[in-house]
């Protein structure tokens, strides 16, 4: 299989799994946090689930990310290379009591459940230590790596991401304006992610972001 090792497809194959599940999590706590907020749509559309085949794109999720891992073979630490997305999770903010705020609620979901599998990630990691050492490189620190990676795509300030509808919730751009480059937020990712610099800068954030869980994970095992 385009002249890897095994181990090189097992380890493949575990950063596979470990991606989809974070990206499903975060699928399905948006779904849950629109549902309590009055938004029957995820519910109604099968999304309010732990199940990961209802949030799974055939491009996003199997294509994509597969040709990055086994092809481009991105480092773990920056992520750079890596593209990966789960379905859009289905909600009409005409639903909510406060419609533009408790949008932006459900954005934020995302990063709030990337913050929660970083922080068990480097508990149960430590936990591990001891006993089975090689679990940490295998799986807690990609783990880490992962959530860090997404959280720092969320604070972009680019619509439609989370960072662009603060953007919006302070006033700083219109609501047209915010989904005039929400159209073609997706490309100017794919463009930026093109340039050196910019991901240069992007995996220096996510070593940023990483940082206080690998430190939390420095003090259990001490």
């Amino acid at each position: 299989m385009l002249g890897l090792t095994p181990d090189q497809i097992r380890n493949g194959l575990i950063l596979y799994l470990l991606l989809m599940g974070c990206l499903c999590l975060r699928a399905y706590g948006q779904a849950w946090l629109a549902n309590r907020l009055g938004d029957p749509t995820p519910e109604a559309t099968g999304r309010l689930t732990a199940n990961p085949l209802p949030h799974l794109d055939l491009i996003g999720s199997v294509i994509l990310p597969l040709i990055c891992i086994f092809y481009l073979a991105p480092n773990i630490g920056s992520f750079s290379l890596f593209l990966a997305w789960t379905k859009p999770v289905p909600i009409n903010p005409n639903n909510f009591s406060r419609p533009a705020r408790h949008h932006l609620y459900t954005q934020m979901m995302n990063p709030l459940v990337s913050v929660v599998c970083a922080t068990v990630a480097a508990i149960a990691g430590a936990l591990m230590y001891r006993s089975v050492p090689s679990t940490m490189e295998q799986l807690f620190v990609p783990i880490i790596a992962i959530n860090a990676s997404l959280m720092v795509l969320d604070f972009l300030p680019l619509p439609p991401l989370p960072g662009g509808m603060l953007l919006r919730e302070f006033g700083l751009i219109s609501e047209e304006m915010f989904w005039s480059v929400a159209r073609w937020g997706g490309l100017v990712l794919l463009i930026l992610f093109q340039v050196p610099q910019f991901r240069s800068l992007f995996a220096s954030l996510v070593g940023l972001v990483a940082t206080p869980f690998l430190l939390l994970i420095g003090l259990l095992v001490r």
